[in-house]
Parts: structure tokens; C-alpha cells; sequence
């Protein structure tokens, strides 16, 4: 079963036993997609039922793309407790470790990028939403960046467990790009917001 078909509270149970799956990726990317989700929510209430309010069109838009990158995120919150479990079969079962690693690393990033955009998404939200509802895409712009900053953290710790120069190198710029352009959608946000 998918995490996004469990209940709220069974999700934050599992997280919560003992077991190793579901953990800190899966749930940045669903804390993610909730933040996602209230950018979306923002450009419903702006452009109205009937798809004609306050920047209609662009907002609109947007609405279908924050919809998209919602969707990944809830499914690359399955793919990283998949690869989270592959990763620990390894350890048990024996099996190439480094390139399990590697995937478990490659999941985080493909979570932050999937949060890059978002970010993108809020300047413009924050910046053309109705005013009653901003405050909202605000919030939802703190969780994206919350997940994005998350996974980027859990791609370096995996990255110290490697031993692949050119694999390390790739991801720490990817990751690095990543947090330069959420850091400059976060700022111009904030300015929105304030």
C-alpha cells in the first residue's frame, strides 16, 4: 500500500515504531507534497470555481503543475522507503552495498529537485495569490523548503559512505544548485510575504 493511501495517523504511527521504513526521506516528501498542496489551494482560491479570477490563466497553470510535482513527491516518498529497505537488505543478505547506497542516495536528490520547482511556483503564488489566502502559500513554502533542505542533508550523510569520487562529486553539485535556487525563491517568497 502506498503511503498516500494510509491515513495520516497511521503514517506518523509507522514512522514512530520500530521499524526502519518509513524515515527522515519519506517523510520530507510527504511534508513536501502538504506544502505542495497549499500552493495549489492558493491558485484554486485566486482564480475562482470557475477558472476566471485574478490571474486566471498563469495561475491556473501553475495549479496543474503544482499538481504533477505533488504526485511525484507522494510517489518518490514510496521509491525512497524502497530503496531504504534495499539498502538494509544488503546488510543483512549481502548483495552490492555501494550500488544500493547510491540509489538511496539518488532518491533524496530526486525529492529535492522535485521541491525546486514548488519553490518557484510560490514567488509567483505568493506574489499574485488573493491576499486572504497567501499566508497559506507561505506556509506551504516553508514545508517545501523544509523538505528540500531535509533530503539535500540526507544525500550528504549518504554521500560520506561512499567511495565513488566522480558519483560524490556529480551529487554534492547537484545538491548544491539545488539550495542555491530554493535560496533564491525562498528570499524573493519571504519578500511577498512580508
Amino acid at each position: 500500500m502506498s503511503y498516500a493511501d494510509r491515513t495520516i495517523r497511521e503514517f506518523l504511527d509507522d514512522v514512530a515504531s520500530h521499524e526502519v521504513t518509513p524515515a527522515g526521506g519519506t517523510t520530507a516528501a510527504l511534508g513536501g507534497a502538504m506544502g505542495t498542496a497549499l500552493c495549489e489551494m492558493v491558485c484554486l482560491h485566486t482564480t475562482g470555481r470557475d477558472g476566471s479570477g485574478d490571474g486566471a490563466p498563469e495561475l491556473a497553470e501553475i495549479r496543474d503543475d503544482l499538481a504533477g510535482q505533488r504526485e511525484r513527491l507522494l510517489d518518490l516518498a514510496d521509491r525512497d522507503a524502497e530503496v531504504v529497505e534495499e539498502l538494509l537488505a544488503t546488510f543483512r543478505d549481502g548483495g552490492d552495498r555501494a550500488a544500493a547506497q547510491k540509489r538511496a542516495t539518488g532518491v533524496p536528490l530526486a525529492i529535492a529537485d522535485a521541491c525546486a520547482p514548488v519553490l518557484e511556483h510560490a514567488v509567483v503564488v505568493t506574489e499574485r495569490g488573493t491576499p486572504n489566502a497567501v499566508p497559506d502559500a507561505g506556509i506551504g513554502a516553508y514545508l517545501v523548503r523544509a523538505a528540500l533542505d531535509a533530503t539535500v542533508f540526507t544525500v550528504r550523510t549518504n554521500l560520506d559512505h561512499l567511495s565513488d569520487p566522480a558519483f560524490t562529486d556529480e551529487m554534492e553539485t547537484r545538491a548544491a544548485d539545488l539550495e542555491r535556487s530554493a535560496e533564491r525563491s525562498f528570499e524573493r517568497i519571504v519578500a511577498n510575504l512580508e
